[in-house]
C-alpha cells in the first residue's frame, strides 16, 4: 500500500509504508558537503575511439572526493561518451563510489538496443551499483540549416552526419523529472539545455527535490544568473558541473548565493558545504509555495 504525504507544503509524494517508516526513523542530515569537477572527456558529436576511456580520469577525483569527507561528486554531460551500460566504462567509476561510499553523477550517451541512444545522467549509489538515470528531456541543436532549424532536422544529412554535428535531433529524449532519494536528502537533475526553460528546476522542486545538479557540456559559461533565479523562486540548492572547455561549474547554497566556482576553461574541482536544515526551514515556510495559483498556469501545459 503506498500513502501520500505533504512536502515543503505543496508537493504531494508517494511512498510505499515500508519508505515512509524509514522517512521517520532516518532523519535527513543537517548538511552534505559536495564536490563538482570540470573535466572534459567525450565531446557532443565525438564518436568512440580506440586508446581512449575518459573515466580514468575520473577515478582520482572521486577517491578526492571521499577523502574529504564529500558525500556526492557531479562530472558534466557526455563525459564518458557512446557506452553501454553497465560496461567497461562503467566499472572503474562504481568500484570507486564504493570504495569511498560516495554517490556519483555523471553524463554519458547511453547505447540501448539498436540504433537507439540517449543522453543520460547516471547516478552511482554508494554501493557502486547504477541506482538511477535521467534522461534529458530538451534536446538541444547546434549545428542547422534553413529557417527555424529548431523545429526541423537538416535535410539530406545522414545518420553519420548526424551522430557528428547534432545527435540530439536523433537521440531518445526523456519523458520524465525522477527526483532521487538520496540517504541526505532529495536529488533532481537537469542536462544543459534543460537549464535554460523555467519549468523542469520548478517541477523536481514541487516533487520534493532539495538539491537539484545540472550537468552541461558547452564552450560557454553556465549562467550564475539561472542558478541563482532557480534557487531564489523553487527554493534548493544547486550543483552545476561543465566540461573544461567551458565554464560555470558552481555550487549554491539555496540563498542565491555561490559558494565556490571554477576558472573558465581549465580543468579543476570544487567543493562545499550545503546547508539542507536552512534549504528545508526555506521550503516549508515558503510563502511563495503556500500562495501558488495552479489554476491561472494551464497555459504551460497547453499544445499549440
Amino acid at each position: 500500500m503506498s500513502k501520500t504525504y505533504l512536502l515543503a507544503g505543496v508537493c504531494l509524494f508517494c511512498l510505499t509504508d515500508a519508505a515512509a517508516a524509514d522517512e521517520v526513523s532516518s532523519p535527513k542530515p543537517n548538511s552534505v558537503k559536495v564536490a563538482a569537477v570540470q573535466i572534459s572527456g567525450y565531446d557532443k558529436g565525438d564518436l568512440p575511439r580506440e586508446g581512449f576511456d575518459p573515466s580514468a580520469a575520473l577515478v582520482p577525483y572521486i577517491n578526492r572526493a571521499g577523502r574529504e569527507g564529500a558525500q556526492l561528486v557531479v562530472f558534466p554531460e557526455y563525459v564518458l561518451g557512446h557506452i553501454k551500460v553497465p560496461g567497461p566504462e562503467t566499472k572503474p567509476i562504481s568500484a570507486a563510489a564504493k570504495a569511498n561510499s560516495i554517490y556519483v553523477i555523471v553524463g554519458c550517451w547511453e547505447k540501448s538496443g539498436g540504433d537507439t541512444f540517449a543522453n543520460v545522467a547516471l547516478v552511482f549509489g554508494r554501493s557502486g551499483e547504477i541506482v538511477g538515470r535521467y534522461r534529458k528531456t530538451h534536446p538541444a541543436i547546434d549545428h542547422f540549416e534553413g529557417n527555424e532549424p529548431w523545429k526541423h532536422p537538416p535535410g539530406d544529412k545522414s545518420r553519420q552526419w548526424m551522430l557528428e554535428n547534432d545527435p540530439e535531433w536523433i537521440m531518445q529524449a526523456g519523458d520524465d523529472l525522477p527526483v532521487f532519494d538520496f540517504d541526505f536528502g532529495r536529488v533532481g537533475i537537469m542536462t544543459c539545455y534543460d537549464g535554460w526553460f523555467p519549468e523542469p528546476a520548478r517541477v523536481l522542486s514541487l516533487r520534493g527535490a532539495e538539491l537539484i545538479v545540472w550537468i552541461n557540456g558547452r564552450r560557454g559559461e553556465v549562467e550564475d544568473f539561472i542558478v541563482r533565479s532557480i534557487m531564489f523562486q523553487s527554493h534548493v540548492a544547486m550543483v552545476a558541473a561543465n566540461q573544461a572547455y567551458g565554464g560555470g561549474t558552481m555550487i549554491g547554497d539555496g540563498r542565491r548565493q555561490i559558494l565556490v566556482r571554477s576558472p573558465s576553461r581549465q580543468e579543476s574541482y570544487i567543493t562545499a558545504t550545503i546547508n539542507l536544515a536552512r534549504v528545508r526551514q526555506m521550503r516549508s515556510s515558503s510563502r511563495n509555495f503556500a500562495q501558488r495559483r495552479p489554476d491561472l498556469y494551464g497555459e504551460l501545459v497547453r499544445q499549440d
